[in-house]
């Protein structure tokens, strides 16, 4: 399902930011942003997505502000700067120029001279980096529960115009046997004269039984019943739910395969049409 959370703390040193945006998909996909000095929050920002979330690209996102009270000491690289002066100096010599190299032509080099936040300043940041991404995962978990709810709510309308379609298809199925079985018997009339009536009526009544679409509705109505009382508890349903509505779709073609019935024909193509919707909207669920 998709969401958005922001949560915001602020520090003695500025404020912490953390925007959570989710979208769906059908594995759990957590992807997070921060700034290089806080590499050291990753895993942990990670957990606490992994710990209230199990389907959907998430993101989430980092972001501290300096108010300019932060501690910096700057690092010097001595090894680098010292190469940077040996290969200066080889190309002054090369390129025949006057002495010197200065200092200023070493420190201007990438890397000789880095800022750097103090460690411990860093490190301290954690329960404010904590306390943001709970806030904003309480209020992303908000918005998903909502689109949940109206997810549900259609999910719900959807099914139980399956069961009015299975209902349908129960009245229709005596007819079909039927059909089959009368259908069959004038054909064999012609027949009677080299075939033994005793096997005839056998054959009727096994290929009228092929025809019989009675244990796939009765495995239908389970499969329905399995989805409602997935509904009924407040856990991850939507990879329950995809299964059993494919299990219903795989039940629904056997139906249409077996039952050359005009009627029936027609609620197989609704049926269909309401699985697929019904499959759609799962992926959206957790």
């Amino acid at each position: 399902m998709t969401g958005y959370g922001y949560g915001e703390v602020t520090t003695s040193t500025g404020k912490v930011i953390v925007e959570v945006k989710g979208v769906n998909h059908r594995f759990l996909d957590v992807v997070v942003r921060v700034p290089r000095a806080f590499n050291c929050f990753e895993e942990v920002l990670r957990r606490l997505v992994q710990s209230v979330s199990t389907r959907g690209r998430v993101e989430i996102y980092l972001l501290v502000e300096d108010s300019g009270n932060k501690n910096f000491t700057v690092k010097v690289d001595k090894e680098l700067g010292m190469a940077y002066y040996k290969a200066l100096e080889e190309l002054r010599g090369h390129l025949g120029l006057a002495p010197p190299i200065s200092m200023d032509n070493v420190i201007m080099q990438h890397g000789v001279l880095t800022l750097a936040e103090i460690q411990g300043e860093v490190s301290a940041m954690g329960p404010f980096i904590e306390a943001a991404a709970k806030a904003a995962l309480k209020e992303f978990l908000k918005a998903r529960e909502e689109e949940g709810i109206n997810l549900a709510k259609d999910i719900i309308e959807r099914v139980e115009r399956l069961k009015e379609i299975s209902r349908s298809m129960y009245g229709e199925a005596p007819g079909v046997v039927n059909f089959y079985r009368e259908k069959l018997s004038e054909r064999l009339k012609e027949f009677t004269d080299f075939i033994d009536p005793v096997r005839i009526t056998s054959e009727v009544v096994l290929l009228a039984e092929r025809a019989d679409i009675t244990e796939e509705l009765v495995r239908i109505n389970s499969h329905i019943a399995r989805a409602e009382e997935v509904f009924k508890h407040q856990e991850p349903a939507g990879r329950r739910l995809d299964f059993l509505f494919q299990e219903i779709f795989r039940e629904i073609n056997t139906i249409g395969a077996k039952a050359q019935n005009l009627t029936i024909s027609k609620l197989v193509v609704e049926a269909k049409v309401e699985i697929e919707k019904l499959r759609e909207q799962v992926q959206n669920l957790e």
